[in-house]
């Protein structure tokens, strides 16, 4: 596994210094924030790698808004390192209470000296301390996507599609720090560190460093819990699958929601979980190991849904139809951004009409799939009428579509669930 060298930042004790070099990876390579998160060495704990994180999320977070108000004192495109100087501070001040910006200046700068040239500490201090008063003069109302730091294009999507104050609402919930929360399977006394939600079996994590301890960390590694939002759990529920019954989980990785199929089956039944090859299916594998039981079978399989056909399927053994059949499919995000800052950044104005595209194959491909009265059911976190509704009305007038009714539906808002947003649809087979 790739790891990231702290030593690169000549401090691997320190939480600002680490999160400089990985706003500045990020800046430079096509990575998810995730990615260089869990690239961090083992060694890097404590306070020190949740205070890198913290900063590290902070600044992708609060990008656009702290780039349009440097943008007046740059002359030239700072290097890579200085921008992530920047941003990283610039979120500081945004977040911090106003009596502490000039501190945090000076703790910049004084950091900025472990990898910086003296004229670019400097420029850092002149910028730095004219940045505050560039931020105060910016106003929600008049450019809403600056203050709240999003694309123009999407926030202008978002107001036609939900009407501005619901938009500004959904701003609002996406600029928030996402709560951690733990799906603990089956009825037992919650260990300390958590509080509870309302959603059954969902608890929020309030505890820095609860699942790293007893008993929490055994139920994890037992497969007794999982860390996941309450989001996850609509498909599976729409899906209902029960004991006994055939069911594909397609798009499966890393497999949280295998999880809850095989609660729901009762442990008893085949789950077939099919995935692209690559970097996920080592968890996917490992998580699907958890679940196998002498009644229960759990069935990972490597495969481009597209090219998945029934003699691959024959030829591992595994039924060519099944009675419940779920398509989580790969969407553009929408719905996760608070929990995922940094879709805002990738996210460009023809990827959600791509990922359409894409989803419209394999709503076709996974139909082929579903027995006669089995059901299917289509998912994704995103929020766009375009990957869901369109995807689903297009699919059922088709000739493919035409045995298959709509009989349930979902859809979860985040700023009015409280969670991650979501949409699952429910099309039962004749």
């Amino acid at each position: 596994m790739r790891r990231i060298n702290l030593g690169d930042a000549k401090s691997a004790a320190s939480g600002w210094a680490a999160a400089i070099q990985l706003t500045s990876q990020y800046l430079a390579e096509n990575r998810k924030a995730s990615q260089l998160l869990a690239d961090l060495p083992d060694s890097f704990v404590g306070e020190a790698r949740a205070r890198c994180q913290s900063l590290f999320l902070g600044a992708l977070r609060h990008g656009f808004r702290v780039r349009d108000a440097l943008r007046p004192h740059l002359r030239h495109p700072p290097g890579r390192v200085l921008e992530a100087a920047l941003l990283v501070a610039g979120a500081e001040l945004i977040e911090s209470a106003p009596g502490l910006r000039p501190k945090i200046v000076h703790h910049a700068v004084e950091q900025a000296k472990r990898f910086a040239p003296a004229r670019d500490l400097a420029f850092l201090n002149a910028v730095l301390r004219r940045l505050p008063e560039a931020l105060d003069r910016q106003d929600p109302e008049r450019a809403p996507a600056v203050w709240f730091s999003h694309p123009a294009w999407l926030v202008d999507r978002w107001t036609a599609c939900f009407g501005p104050e619901a938009a500004r609402r959904l701003l609002e919930w996406n600029q928030g720090i996402p709560d951690t929360f733990l799906r603990i399977y089956g009825a037992r006394p919650v260990p300390e560190g958590l509080s509870p939600t309302p959603w059954p079996g969902f608890h929020r994590v309030e505890k820095a460093g609860a699942l790293r301890q007893e008993p929490l960390a055994a139920l994890l590694a037992a497969g007794e819990a999982y860390v996941k939002d309450p989001s996850t759990r609509l498909a599976p529920e729409l899906l209902a699958p029960a004991a006994g019954e055939r069911v594909l989980d397609l798009c499966a990785a890393p497999g949280g929601k295998a999880f809850d199929l095989a609660r729901a089956m009762g442990g008893r039944g085949l789950l077939v979980a099919v995935d692209l090859p690559g970097e996920r299916m080592p968890r996917l594998r490992e998580n699907l190991a958890k679940l196998e039981s002498k009644d229960f079978q759990a069935v990972p399989l490597e495969s481009d849904l597209l090219e998945l056909d029934r003699s691959l399927l024959e030829a591992r053994g595994l039924p060519a139809a099944y009675d419940a059949v779920m398509l989580d499919a790969p969407c553009s995000n929408t719905g996760v951004i608070r929990r995922r800052t940094d879709v805002k950044w990738r996210l460009q104005p023809g990827d959600i009409a791509a990922c359409a595209k894409l989803q419209q194959q394999l709503i076709h491909s996974a139909a082929r799939f579903v027995a006669s009265g089995g059901r299917l059911v289509y998912s994704t976190c995103s929020i766009e009428a375009d990957e869901n509704r369109a995807i689903v009305d297009d699919f059922l007038a088709s000739d493919s579509g035409r045995p298959f009714r709509l009989s349930a539906e979902v859809r979860c808002l985040p700023w009015d669930c409280g969670h991650d947003g979501a949409t699952a649809f429910r099309l039962d087979r004749d």
